[in-house]
């Protein structure tokens, strides 16, 4: 309502929204209400719209006739079954869908799990504890296997809500470790909502409780909570697609089971067709278009391609984004290794520039295709450096890396480097996994009431098992091994008292504020799955480490070029980006060892002294 004022002032006004979801909430209704009444205008015809019928702003000026615009691209899902539904269902099949390069990755999509025995208390509880349970034990698998994914969960009924959370809440007591993903995550919080509170949320993964199944006679109401109100599909469409990754249902109940003889209101058909489409894959549209190339220039480039041995699929996409060429992986199929942009008919058929050379890239490359991009002039200029220029994106794509298209000079010939880069594959094996430390602690005394010899065991233990290892980094242990939400003021002072009677004692080593035991070889370790977020940021790893990291780089390929080495350490240290810190970070550590003849620079190479 803030914004009634700015629009009696203004001159021209744009409202944004979307009619296919929920309104801001009822109280613009009861507001516009009072004091109305259906009076005609004075020529004695009806107004075209009442104000009170009106449930939000953007309704008032969608019935007053103001000029629509559909915006039709869809960002947020990266893999087309998050939001098929939805596209189907609601919007006509009109958005634009990206596809996923990988189709049939497990890591992404639209997941069906069906709880077997689950049976919905209808008369006391009005929950389904079985199905719940299963829910607690799935987020509790999340937590471990995948903490940098951000989870939602959402039950189809408040009390259902209720039971996860009450389920949740006794898995927790015996998994402290989960602690700081499901109670401090650093981005984007992990909730537990019903379907009537969750709207604007969006996370990597969701878990959808449908809650409501038969009873324990095996009877199924057709009673769905809000789903069988007015403008039940409404509130549908906001939960299916919350979801930027992965979106698991839960239900006790298969699409089957629902009679929509026996139910009523468009959010149960509507209901019926998302669990169809989450257990057979199958929506009544065709997802595979089987359109050809759009010009002679695409076909010539696919013929070209096919004929050096690959596979190659045109006009892959669905819901009006197609990519020109795809190529095959076939070791895996169902998983595209390469996307080939071609300036055939989409691409003049974009109405801006910024469409055509910036955005469609960058909205591919997002959703994880890597893209290469073929000129028609050069291809009919010089075909065969083109072609090499393919078939190497081609190979370096096997790789899970981007090729860099060469110059071609008159001659054809393909500038190299003067040394390969290091294969991702061969840095990943240097490294191994990131663990932190876990072990008991006597939880009946607060860490700032244990006598300083205890401290300094903890420590000790928590060095050995991580060091090198950041001062804050111990302070966080301590908190996550005694269950605590943070650490206060008595537990860091705690901490660092033990810290400096180490230091004193010589049980330690301390660079730059990051502990080890003396003597202990480094080891280079990925962060990719760790739980404690800051071990992810760039100023909590050990300068140690990231020499350790460089000279590896170095020996791998006996030798490598300043631009790639702090590439290459981001990998090995789990990153899939290597930030301007950390880069920063990796330089200062290269100059330091140059700076001890540990390594030397000879004709742009580093190489062990």
């Amino acid at each position: 309502m803030d914004a009634l004022g700015a629009i009696a002032r203004c001159k021209q006004i744009v409202v944004v929204g979307d009619s296919k979801q929920l309104p801001p909430t009822k109280f613009f209704a009861r507001l516009t209400s009072d004091g109305q009444s259906d009076e005609e205008e004075e020529d004695g015809e009806p107004q075209a719209a009442q104000v009170q019928d009106i449930e939000s702003i953007l309704g008032l000026c969608r019935a007053r006739g103001l000029p629509e615009k559909m915006l039709r691209w869809h960002y947020r899902s990266r893999h087309h079954s998050l939001i098929a539904t939805s596209n189907h269902e609601f919007y006509e099949d009109r958005l634009f869908i990206v596809p996923s390069p990988d189709a049939k990755n497990p890591e992404l999509g639209l997941k069906f799990h069906h709880v077997q025995g689950g049976v919905f208390d209808s008369g006391a509880s009005g929950t389904n504890p079985i199905e719940a349970r299963a829910v607690c034990q799935a987020i509790m698998d999340h937590v471990q296997a995948c903490p940098d994914l951000s989870l939602g969960v959402v039950a189809f009924s408040v009390r259902q809500r209720q039971a996860i959370l009450d389920e949740l809440e006794a898995l927790r007591r015996g998994n402290r470790e989960t602690e700081a993903f499901i109670a401090a995550h650093p981005t984007e919080p992990f909730f537990v909502k019903n379907l009537e509170n969750v709207q604007g949320d969006e996370r990597d993964v969701i878990f959808i409780s449908v809650g409501y199944g038969k009873n324990a006679s095996g009877y199924l109401a057709m009673r769905f909570g809000p789903l069988g109100a007015e403008g039940g599909e409404r509130r549908l469409n906001v939960l299916i697609s919350r979801a930027k990754k992965r979106c698991h249902v839960f239900t006790s109940i298969t699409a089957d089971d629902i009679d929509l003889e026996r139910a009523r209101g468009r959010g149960v058909a509507s209901f019926k067709t998302f669990l169809t489409y989450a257990q057979t894959g199958r929506l009544s549209v065709a997802v595979v278009s089987g359109k050809e190339e759009e010009s002679p220039f695409e076909e010539s480039v696919r013929r070209a391609v096919e004929g050096l041995g690959y596979a190659v699929v045109p006009q892959v996409g669905e819901a009006g984004f197609f990519i020109d060429l795809a190529v095959q992986d076939q070791q895996t199929p169902g998983r595209y290794l390469l996307g080939i942009e071609c300036d055939g008919a989409a691409y003049h058929s974009s109405r801006s520039a910024r469409d055509r050379d910036r955005l469609r890239q960058a909205v591919l490359e997002d959703h994880g295709w890597i893209i290469h991009r073929v000129w028609s002039t050069d291809w009919f200029q010089r075909q065969a450096g083109q072609l090499r220029n393919i078939a190497a994106a081609i190979e370096a794509a096997k790789l899970g890396k981007k090729h860099t298209a060469t110059k071609v000079e008159s001659a054809d010939e393909i500038k190299r480097d003067s040394a390969p880069k290091p294969d991702d594959d061969a840095l990943e094996r240097l490294a191994v996994p990131y663990v932190e430390a876990n072990f008991p602690v006597p939880t009946r005394q607060e860490p700032h009431a244990l006598a300083l010899p205890a401290v300094v065991e903890m420590i000790w233990r928590i060095v050995q098992i991580e060091g090198p290892i950041h001062e804050d980094e111990v302070v966080n242990r301590f908190k996550s091994l005694w269950g605590f939400a943070r650490a206060g003021s008595r537990i860091q002072g705690t901490v660092r008292m033990g810290i400096s009677s180490m230091m004193t004692t010589g049980q330690c080593a301390n660079e730059d504020g990051f502990l080890s035991i003396n003597g202990a070889p480094v080891a280079v370790r990925n962060r990719e799955n760790v739980a404690s977020p800051d071990l992810r940021k760039p100023e909590r790893i050990a300068p140690a480490e990231i020499r350790a990291a460089v000279l590896a780089v170095v020996d791998l390929g006996h030798g490598a070029a300043p631009k790639e080495i702090p590439t290459a350490v981001a990998r090995m240290l789990g990153f899939k980006n290597t930030s301007q810190q950390l880069r920063y970070a990796v330089e200062g550590q290269i100059h330091k060892l140059a700076k001890q003849n540990t390594i030397t620079e000879t004709n742009g190479m580093f190489k062990r002294a």
